[in-house]
């Protein structure tokens, strides 16, 4: 082999170690790219998935509700909230946050529901006991302003309702007793005041107070058969009667509230309802007692009006109204019955009931006035009756007044006056000009005979 050749092989080799080095530096470049790439994928992935959490989603929504509640952008802020709530429904940190933003813009009743929703949903205690919280702070607030309701009393017994043995529940309890139940009058229990307000908060639909009332009488009534506290079996007694000197009634609900009264007694009252049920037991069978007599003046035809007035009811009513004898039913010259409105008065620790007449309540339907006039007849007690219906349109004039008497008087046959025991029917027309009377002796008798003046 010539040197020529020798070179040649030399050269050969060489470029082959070279084109071996130059591989190997592409292979571990390509092995070190990859490695690169797989870490940047890899590290891009992690961040893309750290800020996909719901954590994460949730904490910016949050933030973007703190952002509008900066501009008082309030909607933006709660609808930011609600998003949170759609990622995750179980969010503390965001029902906190909806309720704050709720509080902000001074709206406690609506941070109060998402509290207790948030509540319901999650069952997390601090919701609770911060729902608890407002509940109870909202009704200390209207006690401080002088605006104690029927709704401040629904907060104190919201709150009970979820924790019973609440001591400040308790206190708050009877604060609102204080300022609802206690005093000279209240009509608390009436849909309609007598200035024709309405107590705010109640519903337009005619249930008025009562019902509202009665609702609240019969939560505590639940609460206490539930966990049966002495302390709570004490506030149902009291709330069961009012302190007041004079409550006004709408008449029917009376059966309702002696129905109350039954569930009250049924804890055991120790007999503290016992004059107040007897009361409006009496009342309620005066009401049935007159709903006959009612019947016939709202008919138009008055006849039958006589067999009432001779009715052993009508004659007891009477009787004892005469005599002072009359137990529970109050009344001075005469008794005035009426349909809508009834009080309760409560004097010397005794009782009464009395229906409106006009001038306690002029939107009454109509007035029916017992008489008492101590008087015989040839031996039989004169009996009277009148009627005085509501005026036609709501119009002052002409108005109305009907009387009836059954008395000894002069009847007059063939041309004779003779005395005897008839029955008189008087109508009074009041107009503007004055009042015109029509008279009806032996007022359906074969002798009868008409009389004006």
């Amino acid at each position: 082999m010539d040197k020529k050749e020798i070179k040649r092989k030399k050269m050969a080799k060489a470029a082959r170690m070279r084109r071996r080095k130059r591989r190997k530096k592409a292979a571990m470049a390509g092995r070190i790219a990859a490695v690169i790439l797989l870490a940047v994928v890899i590290g891009g992935g992690g961040a893309f998935l750290y800020h996909s959490m719901p954590e994460m989603k949730i904490a910016r929504r949050l933030e973007a509700a703190d952002e509008y509640v900066e501009t008082k952008d309030y909607e933006e802020a709660i609808a930011s909230c609600e998003e949170a709530l759609q990622i995750d429904s179980n969010s503390v940190k965001a029902y906190r946050a909806m309720a704050g933003v709720y509080l902000t813009k001074e709206d406690r009743e609506a941070a109060e529901q998402v509290l207790y929703r948030g509540w319901e949903t999650t069952q997390d205690e601090s919701l609770l006991q911060e729902y608890c919280v407002h509940l109870l702070n909202d009704a200390v607030a209207d006690i401080n302003a002088g605006n104690c309701s029927l709704l401040t009393l629904e907060k104190c017994i919201s709150a009970l309702e979820q924790d019973s043995g609440n001591t400040d529940c308790y206190a708050l309890l009877d604060a609102c007793y204080e300022r609802l139940f206690e005093g000279e009058e209240t009509e608390l229990f009436c849909t309609v005041y007598e200035d024709g307000g309405q107590e705010e908060g109640m519903p337009e639909d005619g249930s008025g107070g009562f019902d509202k009332y009665l609702e609240l009488m019969n939560r505590m009534l639940a609460v206490y058969h539930a966990n049966p506290l002495d302390e709570l079996k004490k506030e149902i007694i009291k709330f069961a009667v009012p302190n007041s000197g004079t409550v006004w009634f709408e008449t029917g609900r009376l059966q309702d509230y002696q129905n109350l009264l039954g569930q009250v007694a049924a804890i055991g009252d120790e007999g503290k309802l016992t004059e107040l049920t007897a009361c409006l037991e009496k009342a309620l069978w005066a009401q049935d007692t007159f709903a006959e007599a009612f019947r016939i003046f709202e008919s138009g035809e008055f006849g039958p009006i006589k067999d009432f007035m001779q009715s052993e009811a009508y004659l007891l009513v009477r009787d004892q109204f005469i005599a002072g004898t009359m137990e529970y039913w109050d009344g001075k010259t005469y008794i005035p019955v009426s349909k809508e409105k009834m009080k309760l008065t409560k004097a010397d620790g005794q009782w009464k009931f009395s229906f409106a007449d006009f001038d306690e309540y002029p939107e009454a339907g109509g007035v029916i006035k017992v008489w008492g006039a101590k008087q015989e007849d040839a031996g039989v007690q004169r009996i009277c009756i009148s009627y005085e219906p509501a005026p036609l349109n709501e119009q002052e004039y002409p108005h109305y007044n009907y009387e009836f008497i059954y008395l000894y008087s002069n009847v007059k046959i063939n041309g004779v006056l003779v005395p005897q025991m008839n029955y008189r029917f008087e109508t009074r027309i009041t107009t503007q000009e004055g009042t015109v009377s029509e008279v009806i002796g032996d007022w359906g008798g074969e002798h009868e005979w008409t009389m004006e003046y």
